[in-house]
């Protein structure tokens, strides 16, 4: 987001199967916890990705809920940290979605890419937030992987960027690129990333931030911030109170 701090900061998204199977480990074999755990230690954020990679909009709303809660669990025991941030596989939730997560301690999810900016539903008479999803930015849609061009993919960046940023002096923008270790953290793609990266902390009123800080940034500032007041899922087909 364009805004007056700087740091460098982000957001993880753990599958709580792999998280599940290092705690097995450490308790049984070794301790395989420190790559996870030292996530927040360095001063990331460990957000919840689902029990495993596989979809969960089909289950019934307590088997949902179920499958959630297991993954924040499992966050908690590994990183000491509970997760308040929430991403399905491939974005697809249930219609009840909003609801569960508001009931399961949750602040925010990044399951819709509907805006350049976070934004506020209110559900049940509390504020839930989104911080919304780039596809184009993904590392999984920008890798064709036969015939890659890097510096294609490192001026998408910056052009992505510097059009958010002009937009930013007259309101605020959000530039989101999610990427994942087995795609971006080959040598020379971290490299671009990095040049990318470098280009971006050379302008001014630029805040890095994780998504939790996004969250609580637009609640605490509800003021400026868009307030979307939406009916139910099962009408307008997006994530909302169902009542």
């Amino acid at each position: 987001m364009r805004d007056a701090q700087t740091g460098s900061p982000s957001t993880k998204k753990l599958n709580s199967f792999t998280r599940s199977q290092l705690i097995h480990d450490r308790q049984g074999r070794g301790n395989h916890s420190r790559p996870r755990s030292g996530i927040v230690r360095r001063g990331h954020e460990a957000a919840a990705h689902g029990r495993v990679w596989d979809n969960s909009y089909q289950l019934s709303r307590d088997e949902e809920k179920r499958f959630i809660a297991d993954s924040v669990e499992a966050i908690l025991r590994v990183t000491g940290q509970k997760p308040i941030g929430w991403n399905a596989y491939w974005m697809r939730n249930s219609i009840h979605i909003l609801e569960t997560l508001q009931d399961l301690g949750f602040l925010y999810h990044i399951d819709e890419p509907s805006h350049d900016e976070p934004f506020i539903v209110p559900v049940r008479g509390r504020d839930f937030v989104t911080v919304p999803y780039t596809f184009h930015m993904n590392d999984i849609v920008s890798f064709p992987f036969a015939g890659w061009n890097p510096a294609a993919y490192e001026q998408a960046l910056r052009d992505e960027f510097d059009q958010l940023y002009e937009e930013g002096a007259h309101r605020r923008r959000m530039m989101v690129t999610s990427l994942h270790d087995r795609i971006s953290g080959h040598a020379g793609r971290i490299r671009a990333l990095d040049r990318f990266l470098t280009y971006a902390r050379s302008k001014g009123d630029v805040w890095f931030a994780r998504k939790d800080e996004i969250a609580r940034y637009v609640l605490a500032n509800r003021a400026s911030t868009p307030v979307i007041n939406r009916g139910s899922p099962s009408v307008t087909g997006l994530p909302g109170p169902t009542a």
